[in-house]
């Protein structure tokens, strides 16, 4: 009967079917596996039952053996394996978050991951001494994970993850004292995108992939077709970034390893190649001119400072930045200290000035007249 289910032996194995449900929601019998003996798959076939009738009844959605098979591994296999289809630019800082979570879950039976399952991770990782900021992102791939699974029907529920509060809002800047100390410690052509950074205020990835392609010189413009924000921007060239654009274009041949020549196709080029990773040579340049723990954001967010008090609206300078939403480009907090302090002293002048003005005193009423009235 359909409220009973079966039991069944084909071969050496016993099977279960019964009327259960779909993970689109359909109803329908489920055969499965069952065992070997007949009292492991009447066992089996109880438990499935209780299972749907949970489910009719709203107490625990039905996942059946489809879902129990399915691990934590493989919502993460399919989650690359989606990011690397769509392209997406922030992959490898993805897979990077993706691994401890692997390394923690990744042989973990997708159902067996609960809220407090993540939370007991949460709190391995604090263990860790790892930033919040570091452990939302890991657990945001694990949310990704299980949200993908739902929409390919992998799984029919995801965990409740919380975020946990971050304060990794950074205030430095540079002033352009400290700027010109930095840079004579900066090895080439670092120190040209350290000079377009703090000129720009773009990202280092997208000035250090900038390509010759992306430059025309004759209009004065420098083109970039897409960005992290997923959106192109066009940055014309004033007198500076002209002439840092032409001393680039003078360096662009460079020695092959066959002892010929090459022109580069990229504006900032190892011997050809893209600039990698320079935080190591950064941070000597800064410790060596004595302003250490700067980081080269700081150029951005620098440079975003000085167009507001130059007089540049915020849409402009978001313009040519690349911030795509307000709340991003206020996160960047770009009062200074030195315009906190201008304020103050622009409120005590205030108060002298009004201090100078004529005190006009009140008129005492002690006249025959004033009884009068």
């Amino acid at each position: 009967m359909r409220g009973e289910g079966r039991v069944f032996q084909r071969g050496r194995r016993w099977w279960i079917a019964y009327w259960g449900f779909r993970l689109n929601g359909d109803t329908g019998e489920v055969r499965e596996s069952a065992g070997e003996t007949e009292e492991a798959a009447r066992g089996l076939l109880r438990r499935r039952l209780r299972e749907v009738e949970n489910h009719r009844e709203g107490i625990r959605k039905f996942r059946g053996p489809n879902q129990e098979r399915v691990t934590v591994g493989e919502l993460l296999d399919d989650l690359k394996a989606d990011y690397e289809t769509r392209g997406i630019k922030s992959l490898r800082h993805s897979l990077g978050h993706m691994k401890p979570v692997r390394e923690h879950f990744g042989f973990a039976r997708a159902i067996t991951v609960t809220a407090d399952a993540v939370n007991r991770y949460v709190l391995a990782r604090q263990k860790e001494n790892m930033s919040n900021a570091t452990i939302n992102r890991e657990t945001e791939v694990l949310g990704r994970g299980f949200k993908l699974g739902l929409e390919n029907g992998k799984v029919s529920f995801a965990p409740r993850i919380r975020a946990l509060p971050e304060n990794n809002v950074r205030h430095g800047f540079f002033e352009k004292a400290e700027f010109d100390a930095v840079l004579p410690h900066l090895p080439s052509p670092i120190d040209e995108i350290a000079r377009f950074g703090y000129l720009s205020g773009w990202r280092r990835s997208e000035i250090s992939g900038l390509r010759w392609e992306n430059v025309d010189r004759a209009a004065g413009e420098i083109r970039l077709f897409t960005s992290k924000n997923g959106e192109g921007r066009v940055l014309p060239m004033d007198e500076a970034l002209s002439a840092l654009i032409a001393r680039r274009w003078e360096a662009r041949e460079y020695e092959t390893s066959g002892g010929g020549s090459a022109l580069s196709a990229y504006v900032f080029h190892v011997k050809g190649r893209p600039v990698g990773n320079f935080f190591r040579a950064w941070r000597r340049a800064c410790e060596t001119a004595r302003i250490p723990g700067r980081l080269f954001h700081d150029l951005r967010r620098t440079a975003v400072r000085d167009m507001i008090r130059g007089g540049v609206s915020q849409h402009v300078a978001m313009a040519i930045s690349g911030h795509k939403t307000p709340s991003m480009f206020q996160r960047y907090n770009i009062t200074s200290a030195e315009d906190k302090l201008e304020a103050l002293r622009r409120r005590q002048s205030y108060i002298e000035g009004r201090g100078n003005g004529a005190v006009v005193p009140l008129r005492v009423a002690n006249s025959d007249k004033d009884s009068d009235r």
